[in-house]
């Protein structure tokens, strides 16, 4: 006799206030930063790349048309640097970085319309050279000599008042001193305007911390900055400055450009015109500077429309630092992608990573947040209404009866996540859309478990089929809603209910309907469990496992035994296959003792969210388990009530408390099922 129940999560709340409107219009260009190609991707760029291609794909969702730009900053001082360490040319580090940074951006689901390499000859020269000559025209630029204290990392010059302890405040590094004579652009002309923009909206910067600070940098005084290095410094590499061949372009002054060019500017008119002004860049904070302030002036200057806005969102950390190639603490994130795919760290990036403030990347936390609310949530509810027309309806769209109370509620919950994702995406909070969408699959497995189809298929047809008519079509509206944030699993979805039409818009949701008689196709659950195993060596380390693990997370894995990954989430087959393990002996299966308890009490463990401290009686003896399965059991579950245990397996302990034996349990769909007897039976019976 099988028996389990489903925990309902409670609601995940909002942390922000509104920022700022965002009703999607005809059109919507929006762009990453372009990003340096000195290295390979990390974990920072893809939280940019998804941050934006979600944001890209609600707009497509709401109706507009879009344009997605991104690229790769390749005439950069630190690029030419780069090269000359592996003992390549400039050339072929930025041929081999782009190529990864372009296969990346496909990777992990970026819906860009191009991608643009800022070296491009025919692409992007015309365009950056083209501003160029407009801002000369205006009078905008001057040569001169100066002195100044020069970063590499952020190719910018910084005063001694601006450095802190002598150091660059990003990368820890000392600038160096720098003496030549360059281009400068009239910055200090445009201060009024500039904060014009900002304090009025038209230039719109979120969120408002990053607004406040960049409008008093300009009010403070605005100081013209040099827009070009000598060809010795910059060795060659570059943007000809038109007109003068002994200097290069500054590489911001270039890669800025690349927004203009990436919709073709200096190449296709018709199409800048279509494309241009952005509507949304999206940056890191630390180069908010070039994009509130530089950029709207050189754009003034030549007499180009401004962007609309400026997303500015935090870093992923390490032990509260960027992580960054300059400072050498990286995560991979092509491999995170291909040990656990790319919705799973899009999920994690969107939902774990506050959207416009720092967060920490945590393996173990993506582990457990992907188990326990995108397979046990979202990936169960699917599967279980899916597999359930399957086994029951033939894979068909059952005619519903007469809607009763708890069927309507479902219904008007898919109406309430459509209206909630819309809100927060219209004020870019991403996380919030993100559980808003969880939350529905959290609902629809209440409403599924509480409305029993497995007793009213037997009991009450009519019932089951109204049960099941509404859960697929919630199935329906979570594969719309949930594209933009992960838009690998919600095709596979739209595939496997074999809707010909494409994808449904946010204005369809909830009111296009799979009608009886439609037949579902092949399915296949969303995603596979990440199976762990306890690992003895508490020295070894995982090859993807970050360095920086948050401190409460360190102290809690010197306590509990360390987990490792022992299958990666696929898209599985419809049939689960039993893995392969050694033969048993009869001997050794002796050797275990298989008994049923009573449970006499259960609590959680503190700090943990998923395990549950129970007390059992074996008749002869009390033992104490310690079980994972707080997600789907509550205490009173299971107080007062017999198991199946092993009671001689090795004692470990979790979370600092002892398991002194192991409860049974079956798994299903990735959610755990208590083994009990048929009847009652004295606590201690043994289990042949």
């Amino acid at each position: 006799m099988f028996k389990f129940k489903a925990v309902k999560r409670k609601p995940l709340k909002a942390k922000r206030k509104a920022s700022s409107g965002n009703k999607p219009g005809k059109k919507f260009y929006i762009t990453t930063a372009i990003p340096y190609v000195n290295a390979s991707p990390h974990i920072g760029h893809a939280l940019e790349f998804v941050q934006t291609d979600a944001i890209a794909r609600f707009h497509k969702l709401a109706g507009s048309s879009v344009y997605l730009t991104t690229g790769a900053d390749e005439n950069s001082l630190k690029n030419v640097q780069a090269a000359e360490q592996k003992g390549l040319t400039t050339q072929q580090l930025c041929d081999q970085n782009s190529a990864l940074f372009k296969a990346f951006a496909a990777k992990i689901g970026t819906s860009n319309d191009v991608f643009l390499r800022s070296s491009s000859r025919t692409a992007h020269w015309p365009g950056v050279q083209k501003l160029w000559q407009l801002c000369v025209k205006r009078g905008d630029v001057y040569k001169k000599k100066y002195k100044g204290l020069y970063c590499v990392g952020c190719e910018a010059l910084y005063t001694p008042e601006e450095l802190v302890d002598g150091c660059c405040h990003e990368h820890k590094s000392n600038p160096d001193p720098v003496e030549e004579e360059n281009y400068f652009f009239r910055l200090s002309k445009y201060q009024k305007r500039i904060a014009g923009l900002i304090e009025s909206g038209e230039l719109l910067v979120l969120p408002e911390a990053h607004r406040r600070e960049a409008l008093a940098f300009v009010k403070a005084g605005l100081e013209d900055f040099s827009i070009s290095r000598s060809v010795a410094r910059a060795k060659g590499w570059g943007v000809p400055v038109p007109g003068d061949a002994s200097q290069i372009m500054y590489v911001w002054f270039d890669a800025l450009g690349v927004y203009l060019t990436g919709v073709g500017y200096g190449t296709d008119e018709a199409k800048f015109k279509k494309w241009w002004p952005a509507d949304m860049h999206v940056i890191g904070k630390g180069i908010t500077r070039f994009h509130v302030v530089y950029w709207p002036a050189m754009l003034l200057s030549a007499g180009l429309p401004t962007p609309r806005s400026v997303f500015v969102h935090g870093y992923v950390t390490a032990d509260g630092q960027k992580m960054s190639k300059s400072l050498g603490n990286v995560v991979d994130p092509v491999a995170l992608i291909d040990k656990y795919g790319a919705d799973v760290v899009r999920y994690y990036l969107l939902n774990e990573i506050p959207t416009f403030e720092d967060g920490d990347f945590s393996e173990a936390r993506l582990i457990e947040k992907t188990n326990n609310e995108l397979i046990a949530n979202f990936g169960n509810y699917i599967y279980r209404v899916l597999s359930f027309l399957k086994s029951n309806f033939k894979g068909k769209i059952p005619k519903p009866g007469r809607l009763g109370k708890d069927d309507a509620a479902l219904l008007k919950k898919l109406d309430g996540t459509k209206a909630a994702v819309e809100k927060a995406m219209a004020d870019y909070r991403l996380q919030d859309a993100m559980h808003a969408v969880l939350e529905l699959s959290v609902e629809g497995n209440r409403y599924f478990q509480a409305n029993e189809p497995w007793k009213t298929a037997k009991s009450d047809k009519a019932k089951c089929s109204t049960t099941l008519y509404v859960a697929a079509n919630v199935v329906r509206g979570l594969a719309a809603l949930s594209w933009p944030f992960l838009p690998f699993s919600a095709e596979v979805l739209w595939k496997q209910l074999a809707i010909k039409e494409k994808m449904d818009g946010l204005k369809e949701v909830g009111k296009k309907r799979l009608e009886p008689g439609h037949k579902i196709g092949g399915i296949a659950p969303l995603f596979k469990k990440i199976e762990l195993m306890e690992e003895t060596d508490m020295q070894t380390k995982k090859k993807t496992e970050t360095k920086t693990v948050k401190k409460t997370e360190k102290k809690m894995m010197k306590i509990e035994p360390k987990l490792i990954v022992k299958a990666a989430p696929v898209v599985a087959s419809a049939a689960a296959v039993a893995p392969a393990k050694p033969t048993v002996t009869f001997a050794d299966f002796q050797k275990l003792n298989l008994r049923v308890g009573r449970v006499e009490s259960a609590e959680p463990v503190p700090g943990s969210t998923n395990l549950l401290r129970l007390m059992v009686d074996f008749g002869d003896e009390r033992l104490q388990a310690v079980s994972g399965i707080a997600r789907w059991y509550a205490p009173d579950d299971v107080v007062g009530k017999e198991f199946m245990f092993i009671t001689n397996l090795e004692r470990r302990k979790f979370m600092g408390v002892e398991s002194q034996c192991m409860i049974f349990a079956a798994e299903e769909d990735g959610i755990p099922v208590l083994l009990t007897p048929e009847k009652q039976v004295k606590p201690g019976s043994f289990v042949h």
